[in-house]
């Protein structure tokens, strides 16, 4: 016996000696390792990741094994994770999706903010007979949620599901009133509540509002736009601004996770969904920063308390009870108004059910002003644990299901593997030619973009295509780090546009992307005989650019249908893409064209109410150019098509020219949809009214250049 007392008391000694660590680079280390293996770990056993670095961090903390004592760095890692949750949810939110739901996403607030407050603080007056303040300050820790389980369904590619865009909406609703009562009921305890708080609150929390969502997005888009070139510091510039936006928060008498998330709200336009900027905030937030704060919050944990009398474990399991049952009820109720279906209501649930940022707030701020003891701080650490732990089970599982039935209906309405060919032969564009077809790619689709190094076959080709190649590699080794899939093709062709042909064939390509740069024409006019060959020998959709600024420092995107746009078969791919862009970029969005074509478009992309962009009817688009009034900052999109096609139209056609010619400064895209064949010479007629157009334009143009040659003699001889 005495031999097994001295092994336990030199274990005691030995671990007292050298725990908890103090060698700041070794704490690191040992926090990597965990992030590492413990989500490995679990999901062997089918549970969350997420409840792997809790649990770690219950076992590591100073409460357990005391292996990792808080430190000021430990610390900055994880409140940079609790902003950055909240950041990201704002960032992800589809705002056509929140305009849409905006008042489902009220109702929800409402309902998981009143619920749980009022029974909660019924139970804490005639259950616990708590004093009122301290009866109202529990109460609205009930109401509180946070987005804990965020990382499961952005994993799951699920965030633009109803239900997770409405959890979205109903945080920020919520959680606001609740910080907003919390620094109330502070100011009342403590006996600073008079008009100046009022005032101070009002002004501080517009100035917040007018700083992150008016003035941020202004700024940001002038900083990518000037910064272009220097990739690294859009990602600095993105984690100063959620750090100031927090920062600004708590000047305004609200937690910081507020502004981060009013920074995310701000950055939503600016930042394009499937950008490498968007790919690189959320590779490092996931894999890092969120991470560190799920473990410093399972550090909180003290399992000591379960071994303490029951009278604890009563407490926590009633505060337990409350907190999961209200969250409950709201969401079902929401879901039956609504008529969700089960996993969104599953899912509505997982993500409001977790209790962790705000609750901390609520907890600490209660115990500093004495509302509450150290048995209330011990049960909420256990409804942390135990609602972060509910929250990932039901997110995932519901999670899985709407993913699954989303790629269902995606397979079924999906006619085609979506696959884009960046033809270069002169790389000078390639990197926004890659951004750009990143944009409008689908973002369900799991194929590669393919940028083709193609150089025509003579004495120098072998060495124009490595110089094509080397510029084409080093621009895709970016977005191959981000996860981004390129893969790079290479050819040597007799021809150009036989050889984008031929390899549109073998690769099964849907989309061919080209810059108008690469158009070499006779008269060095924007479409030269490269577009046009390969217009009139490809049925693939064909898209040609023009993009002279980043795309996420457009201010207006102008549209323009060509008449009856929606009768091409490839149409309904085009609105996929024109409103991807749109979603992502649009923040001042303008569709023009006939009527008809406007209801299609509007109906296709779920705006029937059309409240998403600003559709304007045109008769004829022969004077458009004195409508739209294009800037250097507008994006002009125009959906075109091939000669001898039913929506051809020789003043949308001819529109790209003008733009090119008179506004030199002025970005587009042009945009002809897929069609069943190709159009061969003699195949079809060419005796159509808009082909007499075309050829009238074109005497009108090969006569102003004869009599302009002829002026110019007189005026010589003169």
């Amino acid at each position: 016996m005495s031999t097994i007392q001295n092994y336990l008391l030199n274990f005691n000694q030995f671990f007292s000696h050298y725990l908890p660590l103090k060698n700041s680079v070794l704490i690191l280390a040992i926090t990597l390792l965990i992030i590492l293996f413990s989500p490995l770990l679990f999901r062997r056993f089918k549970i969350p990741g997420i409840i792997g670095l809790i649990l770690a961090g219950v076992f590591i903390g100073p409460h357990s094994f005391h292996i990792i004592e808080s430190t000021n760095s430990f610390e900055l890692l994880s409140k940079t994770g609790l902003l950055y949750i909240m950041f990201l949810a704002g960032l992800e939110i589809d705002m056509q999706e929140f305009r849409q739901n905006r008042s489902k996403s009220i109702v929800f607030g409402a309902l998981t903010f009143f619920i749980p407050i009022t029974i909660g603080y019924f139970v804490c007056i005639y259950v616990f007979h708590f004093s009122l303040w301290s009866s109202v300050l529990l109460a609205s820790m009930f109401s509180t949620h946070t987005l804990l389980s965020y990382p499961i369904v952005s994993n799951m590619g699920i965030v633009k599901n109803r239900a997770v865009q409405i959890a979205f909406g109903g945080t920020i609703i919520t959680d606001s009133a609740v910080l907003i009562l919390l620094g109330i009921i502070t100011n009342v305890v403590t006996g600073d509540m008079n008009s100046s708080f009022w005032i101070r609150i009002v002004v501080s929390l517009s100035l917040l509002f007018f700083s992150t969502l008016y003035l941020l997005p202004k700024i940001s888009r002038w900083f990518f736009r000037n910064i272009e070139a220097q990739a690294s510091s859009h990602y600095i510039y993105v984690l100063a601004v959620v750090f100031i936006s927090g920062f600004l928060s708590e000047l305004a008498g609200v937690e910081p996770i507020i502004g981060a998330f009013l920074a995310g709200l701000g950055l939503n336009k600016v930042i394009p969904h499937n950008s490498i900027l968007m790919n690189r905030i959320v590779f490092i937030g996931n894999t890092l920063f969120i991470p560190f704060f799920l473990i410093s919050a399972g550090m909180l944990v003290d399992l000591r308390l379960f071994f303490k009398g029951t009278e604890a474990l009563i407490f926590a399991g009633v505060l337990c009870l409350v907190g999961l049952l209200t969250k409950y009820f709201a969401a079902w109720l929401t879901g039956f108004i609504y008529k969700f279906s089960k996993p969104e209501r599953n899912i509505l649930f997982g993500l409001s059910v977790s209790h962790a940022a705000a609750t901390l707030a609520i907890i600490k701020v209660g115990f500093d002003i004495g509302l509450f003891d150290q048995n209330i701080i011990n049960a909420t650490i256990i409804l942390i644990l135990i609602s972060c732990l509910v929250s990932s089970f039901v997110s995932e599982k519901a999670a899985r299901k709407i993913a699954i039935l989303e790629k269902d209906v995606t397979r079924k309405s999906g006619d085609k593997i979506e696959r884009i060919l960046i033809p270069v032969s002169n790389p000078e564009n390639i990197q926004r030619l890659i951004d750009f077809a990143l944009l409008i790619k689908d973002q369900k689709s799991t194929e590669a973009i393919y940028p083709l190094s193609i150089v025509e076959d003579d004495a120098d080709a072998d060495e124009k295509l490595n110089i094509v190649r080397k510029v084409i590699e080093g621009a895709v080794e970016q977005i191959s780090s981000s996860d981004k899939k390129v893969e790079v093709l290479k050819k040597v062709d007799l021809s150009i546009v036989d050889g984008i042909i031929r390899t549109s064939k073998a690769y099964n390509i849907t989309d061919i992307l080209i810059s108008y740069r690469a158009q070499q024409g006779a008269s060095n006019l924007i479409f030269g005989n490269i577009s046009e060959n390969l217009l009139a020998k490809s049925k693939q959709a064909i898209i040609i650019s023009k993009i002279l600024q980043p795309l996420n420092t457009f201010k207006r995107i102008v549209v323009v249908l060509t008449p009856n746009a929606e009768l091409e078969n490839g149409f309904l791919r085009v609105v996929g893409k024109l409103n991807s862009l749109l979603k992502q970029i649009g923040n001042e969005s303008h569709i023009y064209g006939f009527e008809s074509t406007l209801n299609y478009f509007s109906s296709e992309i779920g705006d029937r109410k059309k409240v998403f962009y600003k559709y304007n009817v045109i008769v004829n688009f022969e004077d458009f150019d004195h409508h739209s009034n294009p800037k250097e900052d507008d994006l002009f999109l125009l959906v075109s098509a091939r000669k001898q096609t039913v929506s051809y139209d020789f003043h949308v056609d001819d529109m790209a020219k003008k733009l090119n010619k008179n506004h030199e400064f002025t970005s587009f895209a042009v945009f002809y949809p897929e069609i069943s064949k190709t159009l061969q010479d003699g195949r079809i007629s060419d005796i159509t009214s808009s082909s007499l157009d075309h050829k009238i334009e074109q005497v009108k143009q090969f006569t102003e250049k004869i009599t302009g040659i002829f002026k110019k003699e007189e005026d010589n001889e003169t």
